[in-house]
């Protein structure tokens, strides 16, 4: 942000003082004391498993100015703190007071606000907006998955006056999530990439999700534009009474705006059409990314790009890591799609890789192998949804399902049931422990989970041979 006074930072996040100190602010906020530079304001958060109190004195050693914290501070850091003339601001409770400090900055942000929701591709989609983008503006993009009450706070606030653009990521796991990050990021423009069954402990149904990304909407400046992917019904109905001008996305049949047609998958990613004049290309995988890459072209439309600085943009876009992120290790050609998973994006996951294995593995018949993970926050339906992905494994004739934990031991048991091989293990260890059971030479690997479940453990087993290769199969 811009560099300005402590004695108005104090006053847009309502603290009080604590210490006076003489360091200028110079712009930087951080709430991580391991990424501090000199002139920075450290914002000590507090949680479940961390106390931002704790580095308030390895922050201020590594060059910060000043601190913002929401608990008094021990009297022996106090006296350290004395010695440093850092200033020292205490506020009621500071995640809250890192989004007052914000969406004062917002108000004086001249960058185009641009907000990414939706259930499924939310970072994705971003990516590929600021690769578009990027071709002839500058500007930022919010970093992983920085879509929350303290990710798009820090966003906003990393925005510089040269940015002509800023792209926010944004949220949510329970109701009125999206809404209050809309409220702070004030958007001109809006994407919602669609709605599927997400957190649904919290948000109950797919009206209900619908509802909750759609609230993004109502926070979208009169004159911006709204661009959402047309598919889902529910998504329709909750953005009925919007009057922000929109264009819609979708494929052949829901009479969108930007029509995706003659989408084309192998191993080098995806050829598409738009209303059967545009065709572009990008290395990413995955059919539904097609319509993910269409919202993006839109918006760099509407920012003015040019068709030939899109395709440009495209052919910079990267697969995220564990996003469909297509890895050789060993023998195995792996998918590891296995950031984060939701009935939606699982049955993505699953169809894309039952069309692109066999192309993609350099044996005469590699077996198709599965690794699900449990899908988190499903609440009472979470049996019924593991089920169907054990059957739409089956449906889909891949070779071999291993289910890893509770919840996806129901997959196993849909899948044996129609004649999949199926094997479940409680967790990770386990499943390595017994690989000798379920993986061969050569086998194509798919894996899906939710980030709490870290599949991704299981690709570092196999990177590092833990996971040794049984004989080789006709």
């Amino acid at each position: 942000m811009k560099p300005c006074s402590f004695d108005h930072i104090r006053r847009v996040t309502l603290s009080r003082w604590v210490l006076r100190g003489e360091r200028e602010f110079r712009g930087g906020v951080s709430t991580d004391s391991r990424q501090i530079h000199e002139g920075d304001l450290f914002v000590a958060l507090q949680g479940e498993k961390f106390n931002g109190n704790r580095f308030v004195m390895q922050a201020v050693s590594a060059g910060a100015s000043g601190v913002l914290v929401d608990q008094a501070l021990d009297a022996d850091v106090l006296t350290e703190l004395r010695r440093t003339s850092a200033t020292v601001m205490q506020t009621d409770q500071s995640v809250r007071a890192l989004g007052r400090l914000a969406a004062s900055y917002r108000r004086d942000i001249r960058s185009k606000v641009i907000a990414v929701g939706g259930s499924n591709g939310k970072t994705t989609t971003k990516q590929i907006i600021h690769a578009l983008l990027s071709q002839k503006f500058n500007g930022i993009a919010s970093p992983k998955s920085f879509n929350n009450n303290i990710g798009v706070p820090l966003t906003l606030l990393s925005v510089e006056p040269q940015h002509d653009y800023v792209v926010l990521e944004v949220g949510t796991n329970a109701p009125g999530e999206v809404a209050a990050l809309g409220a702070l990021a004030a958007p001109d423009m809006t994407v919602i990439t669609g709605v599927g069954l997400e957190h649904l402990e919290q948000l109950t149904d797919l009206n209900s999700v619908a509802v909750e990304e759609a609230s993004l909407a109502r926070f979208t400046a009169d004159d911006g534009m709204l661009f959402f992917n047309k598919s889902s019904p529910e998504l329709l109905q909750a953005l009925r009474l919007s009057k922000i001008p929109r264009v819609t996305v979708g494929t052949v049949g829901l009479g969108a705006d930007m029509e995706v047609t003659h989408v084309h998958q192998d191993v080098t990613g995806l050829t598409f059409t738009i209303n059967g004049r545009s065709e572009f290309s990008m290395s990413l995988l995955g059919r539904h990314n097609a319509v993910n890459a269409a919202l993006a072209i839109g918006v760099a439309r509407r920012m003015g790009l040019s068709e030939d600085e899109i395709r440009m943009g495209l052919a910079a876009v990267t697969a995220s890591p564990m996003r469909l992120e297509p890895q050789t290790v060993g023998t195995h050609w792996v998918l590891n799609d296995a950031y984060n998973a939701n009935p939606s994006s699982t049955e993505m996951a699953l169809r894309t890789f039952a069309e692109l294995v066999l192309p993609l593995v350099n044996r005469r018949h590699p077996r198709k192998v599965v690794v699900l993970a449990d899908m988190l926050e499903l609440g009472s339906s979470a049996g019924e949804h593991h089920l169907r992905m054990g059957q739409l494994a089956a449906e889909l004739k891949l070779d071999v399902l291993v289910a890893i934990g509770p919840l996806a031991s129901w997959s196993a048991i849909a899948a044996e049931k129609s004649g999949l091989s199926a094997y479940h293990f409680p967790d990770i260890p386990r499943a390595v422990e017994s690989q000798d059971q379920w993986l061969r030479t050569g086998d194509a690997l798919l894996l899906k989970g939710s980030r709490g479940m870290h599949l991704e453990d299981l690709v570092k087993g196999l990177s590092v041979g833990k996971l040794s290769q049984t004989a080789d199969y006709a």
